[in-house]
Formats: C-alpha cells, structure tokens, sequence
C-alpha cells in the first residue's frame, strides 16, 4: 500500500488578496499533518496590469515589484510555517495570461498538489483559475475562505473506475496518517441511463448490482464493506453530482472532500470535468481535492 509520500510538493497559488491568508493557514496545516517536504507560493502578475513597460520612468519596475511581493508573502508565511517545511515564494510576470506560467511551472517542478483559493460565490468567469483547474497537470485542491483547520472526517467520492482506486487511496492514506473516519459516495452517471428516472424495483436492482462491485473494490485495499460505509443515492435530476456529492459531505459533518472518477478534467463534457467546474463556481465551505487523470504522473496507478 502507498503511503502519503505522494503529496512531497504543493503548491499554493496566490493573488494578494484575503484570501491568500486563508490559503497560507490551510497549506500550513496540511503539510504539517501530512508531512509534506516542499511547499511552493506562487503569485502570476500579468503585465498589462502594470505601468506602460516601455516607459525609461520604470526601468526595474518588474525586478522591484517582484522583490516586494516576494518579502510581503514571505513575512506572512514565515508566521506560519515551521523551519522543517521547506518553503519557497516565486514571482512570474507574463506578457499574455498568467495561467500560462501557473500551468508550465507545475509540470516543471513535477508538483503533486495545487492549492487554488475559491471566495464565496465567486463564479471568476473569465478568471485564470478556470484554466488552471482544466489544464494543470497535478492534483487539484479548492480551498474556501476560512476553512476549518481540521480533518476529522473525509467523503471521497468514487465510481468504482480505476481513478477512484487513486482517490480511495489518497482518502485511506490521509484518514490513517491523521486518524480520521472516512466515508464513501458513490458517484452515479445518470447519462448512461436509459431512462431519466429510475423506478423502485430498478433502483434496488442498480443497488445491489453496485454493493456487490463495491465489495470486490474494498477487498483490493484488504477491507470489508463494512470497515467503510459507501453512500449509494441515484442523483436527483434537479441537482447537479457536486451539488450531491457537497450535501452529502455537509450531511456526513466532513472537513474534506476527495473526488475520483474517469474523465478529463479539461473537459466538461465529461463527469469529472462537468464536477470540477461546477465545485469551482460553487459557494462552499468544505476543502475539495480533485483526483487529475494524469498518465504520466507517477507513484500512484
């Protein structure tokens, strides 16, 4: 069985604004918990947000600028983190979108995890953390505003695909490093139905057709389906999977989610792409680790 290893770089994408206090706070925590050996803060400018950059009157403007931001987070990080997490803030200024340098420099650091700060009914139409999310070859973490800064209970949400072996690994690695509880959702593709509504005698079919994979899925973890309950609900028409999946999060009392399910998160025509966009334009309070389907990333499957 792998162990927590996997999350050895995070990293934390910051914007200066309120938020980013939270986002520091929470990094904290989880690598602490976690025992994560690299922590990296990044903050993209882009450039048209700054001075006409031809002018002579601003010569070392973006030299300058970047120094500043750099001794800014560094004074708040310093607060926060112990001498044995090794920590790192960056700067990046880019010409054309400043997703472009996010997205690059996570596949050249070989980062496990991204932390992306999400505000309160913030749907950031048009905001670099879209694309992000879509295109970022690690595994995604949104973190609201003043999350809580405790893991007593995790909800992973799984399909039975083999991207829910990763995710139900990750939660089963996370629960024991920190001893929490851990709770299953199934995650039902309601687009491969037949029918749009299910009746009571089909649904107690698709049931038990889905407890009896579900026993054949824990047994490669050496589980029982007992040692882990699984929550098996056919998704209402009216409400969207990330909808369900958070209710059942907030009815479980979790303090985090992990989603795994096939499908590329580039794409929301697909189950997981459909899920991650709607948790990014979602107003949560609960942290949400989004399982990429990368598959060159290593460690895992």
């Amino acid at each position: 069985m792998q162990t927590i290893k996997n999350l050895d770089t995070m990293l934390v994408c910051l914007d200066l604004t309120d938020i980013d206090h939270s986002l520091i706070r929470y990094a904290s925590f989880l690598s602490q918990k976690l025992e994560t050996d690299k922590i990296i803060f990044i903050h993209a400018i882009q450039a048209y947000d700054l001075p006409d950059k031809g002018s002579k009157k601003y010569p070392d403007l973006k030299s300058s600028l970047s120094k500043t931001i750099e001794e800014e987070i560094n004074s708040v990080v310093s607060n926060h983190f112990k001498k044995q997490i090794k920590t790192e803030v960056t700067t990046k200024i880019e010409d054309e979108d400043a997703s472009n340098v996010i997205i690059e420099f996570i596949k050249k650091e070989n980062v496990d995890l991204t932390l992306i700060g999400q505000k309160a009914g913030e749907k950031r139409e048009g905001h670099y953390g879209h694309k992000i999310a879509a295109k970022a070859q690690s595994d995604l973490m949104f973190i609201p505003e003043d999350p809580e800064l405790s893991i007593e209970k995790i909800l992973c949400a799984i399909d039975l695909s083999k991207l829910s072996v990763k995710a139900f690994r990750r939660s089963l690695d996370i629960a024991n490093a920190i001893n929490a509880e851990m709770v299953c959702q199934y995650i039902f593709d309601s687009s491969k139905s037949y029918f749009p509504a299910a009746t009571n005698r089909t649904s107690s079919a698709m049931e038990k057709q889905f407890r009896k994979k579900y026993n054949k899925f824990v047994k490669q973890f050496g589980l029982k389906p007992t040692d882990i309950k699984c929550r098996y609900e056919v998704n209402e028409t009216m409400k969207s999977q990330a909808e369900k999946i958070y209710q059942s999060a907030e009815e479980e009392n979790t303090q985090l989610i992990i989603i795994g399910s096939k499908g590329q998160t580039s794409s929301i025509t697909s189950l997981l792409g459909n899920i991650t966009e709607n948790f990014r334009r979602m107003k949560k309070q609960i942290p949400i680790m989004i399982m990429k389907n990368i598959k060159d990333k290593r460690k895992w499957i």
